[in-house]
C-alpha cells in the first residue's frame, strides 16, 4: 500500500472558477513571475553521447520541463568557455563553451523555449574571470614587462602582499582573488570594464535572453556594501536599457538584513537564503509543525522586501547546485518532499526548483555530488551524462523520470500538480500575502489578494487530518467545494457546515 503523504494543502477561492487544464494550457503570462527550473547543463541531458550534457540536450527536454513538469522559465548555469567543469571561471563572455555546443545551438534553444513561452536566464559571472581570460593574461604580460594597458585596471593588482591577494606564480605581482587563485577578482569601479560589461549584457539580451542570475553579488565589493548596491543598480539599469522586461535575480548568500538592503538596488529578486535549504526557516517550521510561525515569517519577509523595492519579487527555493539536495535532509521521504515542495512553490514570487529535485535525487558533500547526472531512466541510457569529475553519489535508489511520469502518486506528479495549480490561480504568486492565524498552529494559512480576488491557502504541516472552521479562519461561509486532488490513498476532503476537513495529501479548491 502507498505511504500516506504528510501534507494537506487547501486552496479556497472566491470569485474564480477552476478550469480543467494542464500545465501548458493557460494563456501566456505577461509579467515577470515564473516558475524557474535550474539546469546544471553538463549534468542534465547529453544529446550526442559524449558523456557531457549540452545545449541541444536542454532543447530536447523542453517538452519535459514545460509540458510535463509545468515550469515556464529556465536558468542555465554558466555556458561560456571555461577550463573547469563548473564553468564559473569564464574565458570569453560572448561565446559558448564548445563542450556544450555552438552559438547556433544556443539560438535554437532560445527560439524553441520562447515558442513554449519559457523564459531563459543565463548565469552572469562578473565578480571575477578565469586566470586564463585574455584580459588577465594581457594585464599580467604588461606588468611583467614594466608597462601597462587598459586591462591592468580591470583587476586589483599590488606589488606587495595584501589580505585577500595571491601571488602570480614566482613573480612579485599580487592580485585579489576572493574565491581561488584561478578566479581573479574584477575591479568593478573601472569605467572601461563597466563599458565591457554593458556590452556583454547587451550582447546576450540582444540574442533573446530574458535576464540573468547574478553570481556572487556579496563579493562584488566584499568590504563595501553600499558600493555593491550602487553597482547592482548600475547593472540593472544597463540591462533594462536594452530590455525593460529583463529579469535579474541575485545570489546573495547572506543574512536577511543584508538582503533587505540589497533589494534597495532595485534588482528584481534575490534568492531567499534565510528560508532555504537544511538550515532555513521553511525546514525549521516544517520540523516544528508550526504553520503559524511560517506564515507570519513569510508575510514579514514580503512586507520587508516590498518596503525596500515595491516591485520586488521573492525568489524562494529549497535546493540548488551549491547546497544539499532536499531528499537527503528530508530522509528520502516522498511525503516530506511533497510537503516541502508545496510549501515553497506556493509562496509569493518566482520560485526556483533545481533539476532532479522533482524526482527525489540525492546529493551532499562536495559540489560535484550535488550536480550528478539527471536520472531519466534506468533501462534507457540515452541522454544520461557522466558524473562530473569527483562526483560519486549513488543515485540508484532514485525512481527515474520515465517511471514517475506514469505514476500519478509520484513526487514528480505532485510537483506538476502544484505548478498547474499556480498557473490556474496566478494570485498565489502575485497577490498581497497575509498570514492567517489558524486555531491549530500546525496549519499554515494565508491569503493572497489579487485583481479583486482573494485566494486562501491552507497547508497542514502535521501527519494527522485537521478540521478547520471557515468562520474562524475568516473565509466566506458561502464557499463550496469545487474540486479536489488527493496525492495518495487518503480520504477525499470534505466541507460541511462550515467545517473544512484537510486529510493528509489533499489539495482542495472551493468557490
Amino acid at each position: 500500500m502507498r505511504r500516506r503523504a504528510l501534507a494537506a494543502v487547501a486552496v479556497v477561492v472566491t470569485g474564480a472558477v477552476l478550469a480543467a487544464c494542464g500545465p501548458g494550457d493557460p494563456a501566456p503570462l505577461s509579467d515577470g513571475y515564473r516558475n524557474y527550473y535550474e539546469i546544471f547543463v553538463g549534468s542534465f541531458d547529453d544529446s550526442n553521447g559524449d558523456g557531457l550534457g549540452d545545449l541541444n540536450g536542454v532543447t530536447d527536454k523542453l517538452s519535459y520541463i514545460h509540458d510535463d513538469l509545468g515550469a515556464d522559465g529556465i536558468w542555465l548555469t554558466p555556458i561560456n568557455p571555461s577550463p573547469s567543469y563548473h564553468k564559473y571561471d569564464v574565458t570569453d563572455f560572448e561565446a559558448i563553451d564548445p563542450h556544450f555546443g555552438t552559438m547556433a545551438d544556443f539560438d535554437n534553444l532560445v527560439a524553441k523555449a520562447h515558442a513554449k513561452d519559457v523564459r531563459v536566464l543565463m548565469d552572469l559571472v562578473i565578480q571575477h574571470t578565469s586566470s586564463h581570460h585574455p584580459w588577465f593574461l594581457q594585464a599580467i604580460e604588461a606588468l611583467q614587462h614594466g608597462t601597462t594597458n587598459k586591462y591592468v585596471s580591470y583587476y586589483n593588482f599590488s606589488t606587495t602582499p595584501k589580505p585577500g591577494y595571491v601571488r602570480y606564480k614566482s613573480t612579485g605581482i599580487y592580485y585579489s582573488a576572493v574565491f581561488t587563485p584561478d578566479m581573479p577578482d574584477l575591479n568593478l569601479d573601472d569605467p572601461g570594464l563597466r563599458s565591457e560589461l554593458a556590452g556583454i549584457v547587451g550582447f546576450w539580451l540582444g540574442k533573446g535572453v530574458d535576464g540573468f542570475r547574478l553570481d556572487a553579488t556579496t563579493s562584488y565589493y566584499p568590504h563595501d556594501q553600499a558600493a555593491g548596491i550602487a553597482f547592482m543598480k548600475w547593472l540593472e539599469n544597463a540591462c533594462k536599457a536594452v530590455n525593460p522586461r529583463a529579469y535579474l535575480v541575485g545570489e546573495a548568500w547572506t543574512s536577511a538584513s543584508t538582503l533587505k538592503d540589497y533589494y534597495g538596488s532595485t534588482v528584481d529578486s534575490f534568492f531567499n537564503y534565510p528560508f532555504a535549504t537544511v538550515d532555513g526557516t521553511i525546514q525549521a517550521d516544517m520540523t516544528a509543525k508550526n504553520g503559524t510561525a511560517l506564515a507570519q515569517a513569510t508575510q514579514k519577509w514580503n512586507d520587508t522586501i516590498h518596503a525596500a523595492n515595491p516591485a520586488a519579487m521573492d525568489a524562494p527555493f529549497i535546493s540548488n547546485h551549491d547546497n544539499p539536495r532536499p531528499s537527503g535532509y528530508l530522509n528520502r521521504s516522498p511525503q516530506k518532499e511533497k510537503l516541502a515542495a508545496a510549501t515553497y512553490l506556493l509562496m509569493p514570487g518566482s520560485p526556483f526548483l533545481y533539476y532532479g529535485e522533482e524526482i527525489g535525487m540525492v546529493g551532499s558533500g562536495n559540489d560535484q555530488n550535488k550536480r550528478m547526472p539527471m536520472v531519466w531512466s534506468t533501462t534507457n541510457t540515452t541522454g544520461i551524462a557522466s558524473p562530473p569529475p569527483g562526483g560519486t553519489y549513488d543515485e540508484s535508489a532514485v525512481v527515474p523520470v520515465d517511471q514517475q511520469l506514469k505514476d500519478p502518486s509520484s513526487l514528480l506528479s505532485f510537483y506538476t500538480s502544484v505548478l498547474t495549480l499556480k498557473r490556474q490561480f496566478p494570485g498565489i504568486a502575485r497577490g498581497t500575502y497575509k498570514a492567517i492565524d489558524a486555531p491549530d498552529k500546525s496549519v499554515l494559512a494565508f491569503s493572497d489578494a489579487y485583481q479583486g480576488t482573494t485566494i486562501y491557502v491552507l497547508e497542514n504541516l502535521d501527519s494527522a487530518a485537521h478540521t478547520e472552521s471557515l468562520d474562524a479562519l475568516g473565509l466566506p461561509a458561502s464557499a463550496k467545494l469545487r474540486t479536489h486532488l488527493v496525492t495518495d490513498d487518503t480520504p477525499a476532503p470534505s466541507l460541511s457546515g462550515g467545517q473544512l476537513t484537510l486529510p493528509p495529501g489533499s489539495v482542495v479548491v472551493l468557490k
